[in-house]
């Protein structure tokens, strides 16, 4: 089970949430298309009828949403699609999810790169103020 904030996703986790579902997960579109992955999930939301859409997403109920959470197990993107009132906004919604995803499995996103260079740099400070202590006591006995 991954349901982990996309701040803590690796890029296993983002490999595992784009993978296709087994068989009998596939959501069933109310016109008759089962969709196996999110990049179907999008493309689905493209081009479906606005009718098709209000089938699965209305007041009550959010059928995405939920196939999301509980199947994929992408939990902010659960929550996301839950905003998404209309096709379009859904859409826009999962690509911007899928791409985001993507980066990730591909190494290309690094969770905050301020903080992995503040982190790196004050490392290497201390460092040298060690090894600068070290030689100076060195220097300091030898004369």
């Amino acid at each position: 089970m991954i349901k982990i904030a996309k701040n803590n996703l690796l890029p296993e986790d983002a490999n595992l949430i784009l993978n296709d579902v087994v068989p009998k997960h596939e959501f069933n579109i109310h016109m008759g298309t089962s969709i196996k992955n999110l990049q179907e999930l999008a493309e689905a939301l493209e081009i479906m009828g606005n009718d098709a859409f209000k089938h699965h997403v209305t007041k009550e109920k959010n059928d995405f949403s939920n196939w999301v959470k509980d199947i994929i197990e992408d939990v902010e993107l659960s929550n996301d699609l839950l905003k998404a009132k209309t096709r379009k906004k859904a859409f826009e919604t999962v690509s911007q999810r899928i791409e985001q995803l993507e980066k990730l499995k591909s190494g290309l996103v690094v969770k905050d790169k301020t903080n992995f260079f503040t982190d790196r740099f004050l490392i290497g400070l201390i460092f040298g103020l060690a090894l600068g202590f070290v030689i100076s006591a060195i220097i300091n006995n030898l004369v």
